[in-house]
């Protein structure tokens, strides 16, 4: 039995594959997809990284937030959109996007678990993710996203290998500046192209002329159900 979820367990979830968190575009047609992608190939961006969430409680799950939360405060270069317990500007759509579209790089530490909504957010603004643990994608959505995670993200250990612990935690910003203009324009054409397969199409729409989320997923249901059967040649 294959289970579908926005979240897979990395170790034990052989059976279970991850699917996209839904955002906020839902496109009725190619042309609307094709509009959305040139948009975000030539919005203005303003900002090196940003990062939208609140604080967690948890020890392990804070940490990373707050670190976060902290050298996005103390950065000239970064946009931070801090969500309260009512949400505020954080369930707004427009203020969602308009941040991650404004910012080369979007801070992606993990929510409640692993994975988070914004990850895709931030492909559909054309924003490359940072991660800070592989299993915020990188493990979960393999039908969806390359292999090559270097090709349209950016992971960051906080805490640096063996021989850099106990120097403090790393700059982001320093490690992203770091980063050519060319493997920035490199990332972002992928992330663009990316768009369609992890969006999902408007639910009144048929014949959208592209492959979404549901495409893609049936697709590879397909193919694993042959392939247990032994039909994948015929």
């Amino acid at each position: 039995m294959s289970v579908l979820t926005v979240e897979r367990h990395p170790w034990q979830g052989l059976n279970q594959y991850g699917l996209p968190y839904p955002s906020y575009f839902h496109p009725s047609n190619v042309v609307q997809m094709r509009t959305w992608q040139q948009k975000m190939i030539r919005s203005e961006r303003t900002h090196l990284f940003s990062f939208i969430g609140r604080p967690r409680k948890g020890v392990q799950k804070a940490a990373v937030r707050d670190e976060l939360i902290r050298q996005c405060n103390e950065s000239t270069r970064c946009n931070l959109l801090i969500c309260g317990s009512g949400g505020g500007k954080c369930h707004e759509p427009f203020e969602v996007l308009k941040v991650l579209s404004q910012s080369h790089f979007c801070l992606q530490a993990p929510g409640d678990s692993f994975t988070r909504r914004s990850t895709f957010d931030s492909v559909l603004a054309g924003c490359i993710p940072v991660f800070f643990s592989p299993h915020t994608a990188y493990t979960q959505y393999g039908w969806y996203l390359p292999v090559n995670g270097s090709a349209y993200s950016v992971y960051i250990d906080l805490d640096g290998s063996e021989m850099e612990k106990g120097k403090g935690k790393k700059s982001i910003e320093e490690e992203l500046s770091k980063i050519s203009s060319d493997r920035v324009g490199r990332m972002r054409r992928k992330i663009i192209e990316m768009m369609p397969r992890i969006t999902y199409a408007h639910p009144n729409s048929s014949d959208v002329g592209f492959a979404d989320a549901v495409d893609v997923a049936l697709e590879a249901l397909l193919k694993n159900a042959r392939s247990k059967l032994g039909l994948e040649n015929s």
